[in-house]
């Protein structure tokens, strides 16, 4: 008779299952300046050979190892949060001329949070799921930077873009 143990195969789906839920995906997402224009942009495509801006020159790339799946985990909060402002804001019938302006810039933001999280699957080159906890027992563990005034998560990739580049202008600068 053999020594060896037997393996509920359930058990076995369920550590899987925990290990799989936890485990990073990782990824490069690239962020470009062009000195002439003095623009800021993000993509999901690393161009090893440069690239050129719509202006004609060359931009400067800053490539950025992320952990995809929490990137997409505070994308996913943020959205939630839009969501829920959203419909807060649309019960107010009697502010509601006044409302359109917000709902206006909340449907904006909510637009560059998706195209956030589309440019985020691409670079995994497949769907990545968000973390399954809920984010308070994850805010310790994710790459959160600030919290802006509506409650949105700013990740470590996405705030202050500028100073990455040494050579960058803000507008007000000049």
């Amino acid at each position: 008779m053999s020594d060896s143990k037997s393996i509920s195969l359930d058990q076995f789906r369920k550590r899987k299952e925990k290990e799989a839920a936890e485990q990073y995906h990782f990824g490069k997402m690239v962020w470009l300046h062009c000195p002439k224009c003095e623009t800021l942009e993000y993509t999901e495509i690393i161009s090893p050979n440069g690239r050129l801006h719509n202006c004609g020159t060359l931009v400067n790339e800053q490539e950025i190892d992320l952990d995809l799946r929490a990137e997409i985990t505070i994308t996913e909060y943020n959205l939630t949060i839009i969501d829920g402002l959203l419909k807060k804001n649309s019960g107010f019938k009697l502010v509601k001329i006044i409302s359109k302006s917000l709902d206006k810039a909340l449907i904006a933001l909510k637009a560059s949070e998706e195209a956030y999280r589309e440019r985020l699957q691409l670079a995994a080159g497949t769907v990545v799921p968000p973390y399954p906890e809920k984010i308070e027992l994850l805010k310790d563990k994710l790459p959160i930077k600030d919290t802006n005034k509506l409650g949105l998560m700013v990740s470590e990739f996405r705030f202050e873009p500028e100073k990455r580049f040494n050579q960058f202008k803000s507008p007000r600068d000049k």
